[in-house]
């Protein structure tokens, strides 16, 4: 797209875009008993929702277009595009999958709490520095660790004790 097509498309967007009273509050007005009370309005964004507001706002800019205007037409044919991406995107997502549920993040406290622990398994590689002015680098150690730097308990032969 050239600028010249760019700027158009900002004119006609400037043009037809929605007035600022058609945008919902973001606080709820109650002076029912001479007082001022202001309450925030919780609106919850979710997928879907967002998906109808597209939806509402391409119809808003059907109603406003101009049939005969080839650059509103391209427009609009170009956001029922992404919208049908987007769809189609979406239609195997699984809402129940979310990283604010408490699951996820009682399965992410665990996981962080093993990794911290090397899962319970003992460390045989580290960064090893020869002196305090060198650079650190990557060496099999001679004994295996915990990751406190104890000597992990060694089997008969020499091998680490594994806890099952």
């Amino acid at each position: 797209a050239s600028n010249r097509d760019l700027a158009a498309r900002e004119r006609l967007l400037a043009a037809t875009a929605a007035p600022a009273a058609a945008v919902a509050p973001s606080v709820d007005v109650d002076v029912s008993d001479g007082q001022l009370k202001l309450a925030p309005v919780r609106c919850p964004l979710s997928l879907a929702c967002r998906a109808a507001g597209a939806t509402q706002g391409e119809r808003e800019f059907e109603k406003r277009a101009d049939p005969k205007d080839k650059n509103a037409q391209a427009l609009l044919e170009e956001m029922r595009a992404h919208i049908k991406k987007l769809e189609e995107m979406r239609k195997h997502e699984d809402p129940r999958l979310s990283f604010a549920t408490p699951e996820f993040k009682e399965a992410q406290r665990i996981f962080t709490d093993n990794f911290k622990k090397n899962f319970g398994r003992p460390v045989e590689y580290a960064l090893v520095k020869d002196y305090p002015w060198s650079m650190p680098q990557l060496r099999k150690l001679d004994v295996p660790v915990d990751v406190e730097g104890k000597p992990w308990p060694l089997d008969a032969s020499g091998n680490p004790i594994l806890k099952n």
